[in-house]
């Protein structure tokens, strides 16, 4: 590991692990290169262990927004990997840097909004940390309320996390509607403007979903009477599916 000497505010900043190889396979992805397309010009990732290293250097010594946030993206891969990896001390480590420059982002600049939609994912999923949906509800409206430069893709998650009712956030339709109209305007032909296009279905699906749930935990160690609530939930899909088609035909007859 090489250590650095602590600059401005730092104290005790991670040390850098030897980087592996799988890490220089990787480039900015898709999201990132939306929000901001310019970013690998004016910050490439590193090619070489030197490059880390003085790359490193420089975010801690100028606190240069862009530096900061390339060491986060270029490390933490390492918040995914160490769940299922067999090095998983490095990916620990990688996890620790890249979150260890995503809160120097935010500190350069509150409004930096990929710095906040990975805020937010982190508190999603754990990733280095505690799970903790309404941080990450909190953090995900930040940078999708961004004047001027909106992060699409943090409205999407939060009409997930409100569709479903994530991490004990009580289900909202409508605003999981709403956000996913807004990822459906940004994209009319994609899978957000048909999910839209179906979103009543969804909804009645997960209705009958939920009342199975409701009904296993009424007795959820008793394995025939969780058998029951899914048998009957698997006939109220179908019934409805059913009917739904009938009704599809008639208006596509109709029309």
């Amino acid at each position: 590991m090489i250590g650095t000497p602590t600059w401005g505010g730092n104290i005790n900043p991670p040390l850098i692990p030897t980087v592996r190889d799988r890490l220089y396979t990787i480039e900015y992805n898709e999201t990132e290169l939306r929000y901001d397309p310019d970013l690998p010009k004016r910050v490439p990732y590193p090619k070489n262990q030197q490059q880390v290293v003085e790359l490193y250097h420089r975010a801690l010594k100028n606190n240069n927004e862009d530096d900061n946030y390339a060491l986060f993206s270029f490390f933490r891969i390492g918040c995914t990997d160490f769940k299922h990896l067999h090095n998983v001390k490095a990916a620990k480590e990688e996890c620790a840097l890249a979150n260890f420059f995503l809160k120097r982002v935010l500190k350069i600049n509150s409004n930096n909004g990929l710095a906040l939609l990975f805020t937010g994912v982190n508190y999603q999923h754990g990733n280095g940390g505690e799970v903790n949906m309404p941080e990450a509800i909190s953090y995900y409206e930040r940078a999708y309320h961004l004047h001027g430069n909106k992060v699409i893709v943090a409205g999407k998650n939060l009409s997930t996390i409100y569709l479903h009712g994530l991490g004990g956030i009580p289900q909202d339709f409508n605003k999981a509607k709403y956000y996913l109209e807004m990822a459906a305007r940004d994209n009319p032909k994609g899978q957000d403007a048909y999910c839209l296009k179906n979103f009543d279905i969804y909804v009645d699906l997960l209705k009958i979903s939920n009342e199975g749930d409701k009904c296993k935990q009424q007795d959820p160690n008793n394995r025939i009477w969780v058998k029951e609530c899914n048998d009957k939930v698997e006939k109220q899909i179908e019934t409805y599916l059913k009917k739904y088609r009938g009704n599809q035909k008639e208006e596509d007859a109709i029309g």
